[in-house]
């Protein structure tokens, strides 16, 4: 059995923690530790051997426990009631008995562990059903002491790259509107709000904004693996060091006398001016008495509404306030105007939107009053002109990372939720929903009566054109891959290395490849008698049509110098085929070709993070982590270059008809001509929020554009496209 294994051990129970009325403050104390970094354990390679930083996390699971002589308050600080495991628990996601390495490596703390993913833990081999298994999901809280503590996942879905998706926010408002006013909240996530990494300003903006709402009293992370304190537009923040290198340590949070501290203990004090390290010691990151009440805003905007559209060009924007603020307006990021407002009442100015891009955008006001605090307000608004224009933009509380798919009249969309949804294609209202029991990654694949998907909860299911199930097929593993349909066939991977053959008219096995030794998530290709994929253990694996045996397995590009195998592997964006050559783009942004017999042919091209290969024209369309997409020829030779907003995601571009469609990483929808590479339109479908899912277009011409902030939007052109510089975006 692959289904990973989980230590019944007391120490790990939550239910010991009951919820405390608001008000009944108590003096306690709890550890933050981070970044530990657990490398995996294959079954196949014996038993595991020492986990990095083993002889530090041996001194921390000795120390971090009784009372703690921290300075600057006397007696000791209270013994440590939990800890707060804020991601990166591993080093590349939790396969095999990976995590029953990270539990017993903790076990000897005396109290439970509360963690949260890191980028590490959901990249290669997601974690979501550990954390359902652990803590009832990848979000969650928990009440103790008069505060309330939250744990949130930052870690994108089989994506190193963070977001603070739809669904976690909104899991997070839902949380946070159950707390009773006034309640300290203290806050663990992995990544810092401000990391360079999230789609900011959207990400963090909004984030804040969403925050100053309630008293959050304190934000913990790692990523960083340094030893710091930020003050994040009133909220303060601590990155938690590592448990191994010059960081090595654990921080400890306290409230005691109504006052928060938190200090941080190196196992080995940093030496300064090149002084060696010494020995364990403190420091004091923040002390600040620990509010009661929720800060106060200092501004709101009375308008626009949020979702506002603007068809004349201008965007009118009130801003009340009871204090003198300074407000700097911001579109998309860009300072637009700054205001000195007093009071009391209210301002009102008209900001130009005119030259902006035709779609969804960002308004934030950041306001700074004479005592020095600040705060953030957003709104997300809408543009039209004459070249695009939205048929219509749906909004879920759930992330997608698969693609829209059209089927008939309607066009169906899966979430990280676990929810598909068939929308009418003419006005995006809701015809039916199916409830599988975890997050949907993998594009789902129709056969022209069946929609084949996999699910978190380890089910590949096949659903008819009501969305009722026709068969449920149990793989015991999550399941994030994209469907192969192929010849009666659904040929699907799984989180365990294994590819599954599945008969469409019943669900049942035809064959099964056992194993690659981490995740399956790209769509395999067929090529001729062979169904070829990439996995997370970094190779590239043939097996047979028919009946899924082994015929060659090699490293991907990027693994072929054997460097970084597991980083660089071509996991993500499923492979194509043209004539006697195999196209693979991998995370080391190379694009290679590989022969019938699996030999490598050599690089193509740098900077590739996703292909479509479209075997009738013999052309290579390649999308860039440069801002570039490309059509290439089967012999390597580049037809065009276009210069437009792309990315890093592993995404393919859309080829239909004679126009080629790609969305940047923050939602810019670019529109190409397949012959010349010329821009034929754009538009903008999230205001800056991450899009990591295919585009899709039907026979009209329809977009349909599926982003991690939960929208879906329709979207055509409807007249002549001004060119980027007319239009000054």
């Amino acid at each position: 059995m692959l289904r990973r294994t989980f230590l019944t051990l007391a120490v790990w129970t939550i239910s010991v923690i009951a919820a405390v009325p608001a008000g009944a403050l108590e003096d306690f104390a709890f550890v933050h530790i981070t970044d530990v970094h657990v490398e995996p354990h294959l079954l196949r390679t014996g038993p595991p051997g020492p986990v990095r930083g083993h002889e530090s996390i041996q001194w921390i699971v000795r120390e971090a426990v009784g009372p703690q002589d921290a300075p600057g308050l006397e007696p000791a600080w209270p013994a440590p009631a939990f800890g707060l495991v804020t991601g990166d628990l591993t080093e590349y996601g939790v396969i095999d008995d990976t995590w029953s390495v990270f539990e017993k490596t903790f076990a000897p703390l005396p109290y439970p562990l509360h963690v949260t993913p890191g980028n590490h833990d959901n990249t290669w081999v997601a974690m979501y059903d550990v954390m359902r298994q652990r803590h009832g999901g990848e979000n969650y809280s928990f009440d103790q002491f008069g505060c309330h503590f939250v744990c949130l996942c930052s870690a994108s879905p089989q994506e190193p790259v963070p977001s603070l998706d739809a669904k976690t926010r909104a899991w997070l408002r839902k949380d946070l509107a159950r707390t009773a006013p006034g309640t300290p909240i203290l806050m663990a996530l992995h990544h810092p709000p401000d990391s360079g990494e999230l789609a900011t300003p959207a990400e963090y903006d909004t984030f804040i904004d969403l925050l100053r709402d309630y008293n959050v009293v304190l934000v913990l992370y790692g990523h960083g693996h340094a030893v710091q304190h930020k003050n994040m537009d009133g909220i303060d923040g601590i990155m938690g060091g590592s448990t191994y290198g010059k960081n090595a340590g654990y921080g400890l949070v306290s409230v005691q006398d109504n006052k928060l501290r938190v200090a941080y203990r190196y196992q080995h004090r940093p030496g300064k001016d090149g002084e060696k390290p010494g020995g364990p010691g403190w420091r004091t990151l923040l002390e600040k008495p620990l509010a009661t009440s929720t800060p106060e805003r200092l501004f709101k905007i009375a308008s626009p509404a949020e979702d506002s559209h603007s068809a004349d060009g201008q965007l009118t924007l009130s801003i009340e306030t009871a204090k003198p603020v300074r407000a700097v307006v911001r579109i998309d990021g860009r300072d637009v105007q700054t205001l000195d407002i007093e009071p009391p009442g209210s301002q009102t100015t008209k900001l130009d939107v005119a030259k902006l891009t035709p779609g969804a955008h960002l308004l934030s006001v950041h306001a700074t009053a004479k005592d020095g605090r600040t705060d953030i307000r957003t709104r997300t608004f809408l543009t039209t002109a004459e070249t695009a224009a939205a048929r219509w933009r749906q909004e879920f509380p759930a992330a997608f990372k698969a693609a829209p798919v059209v089927v008939g009249d309607r066009v169906i969309v899966a979430g990280t939720d676990g929810v598909v949804t068939a929308l009418q294609r003419d006005s995006g209202r809701r015809v039916w929903s199916f409830a599988s029991g975890a997050e949907i990654l993998g594009t789902p694949a129709w056969t022209g009566e069946k929609l084949v998907f996999g699910s978190g909860d380890g089910k590949v299911y096949a659903l008819d054109h009501a969305g009722k199930p026709a068969w449920v097929f149990d793989t015991d593993m999550p399941v994030y891959g994209a469907p192969l349909i192929d010849n009666g066939t659904a040929i699907i991977g799984d989180n365990g290395g294994r590819l599954h053959a599945l008969d469409l008219r019943d669900g049942k096995p035809r064959w099964t490849f056992k194993r690659a030794d981490y995740a399956i998530e790209c769509q395999p290709c067929h090529w001729g008698d062979l169904i070829v994929f990439g996995a997370w253990d970094g190779h590239l694996y043939a097996v047979g049509r028919q009946d899924g045996q082994l015929a060659w397995k090699v490293p991907g590009p990027k693994s072929s110098d054997g460097k970084g195998v597991r980083y660089y592997a071509p996991a993500d964006c499923g492979p194509g085929a043209i004539g006697d050559s195999l196209f693979v783009c991998d995370r080391g942004y190379l694009l290679g070709t590989y022969s019938r017999d699996g030999a490598y042919g050599g690089q193509m091209a740098k900077g590739v993070s996703g292909i479509a290969v479209d075997e009738p024209s013999g052309t290579v369309f390649a999308r860039s982590n440069a801002d570039k997409v490309y059509r290439f020829s089967a012999d390597g030779s580049t037809v065009w270059e276009a210069s437009v907003p792309a990315g890093r995601f592993p995404i393919p571009p859309t080829l239909r008809g004679e126009s080629v469609y790609v969305c940047s990483n923050q939602g810019r929808l670019s529109v190409l001509d397949a012959t010349g590479g010329h821009i034929r339109w754009s538009y903008q479908a999230t205001p800056g929020f991450y899009v990591m899912a295919p585009v899709t277009v039907d026979d009209s011409g329809t977009c349909y554009v599926a982003g991690m902030d939960g929208s879906v939007t329709a979207v055509r052109q409807v007249g002549k496209q001004r060119s980027e510089a007319a239009r000054g975006s």
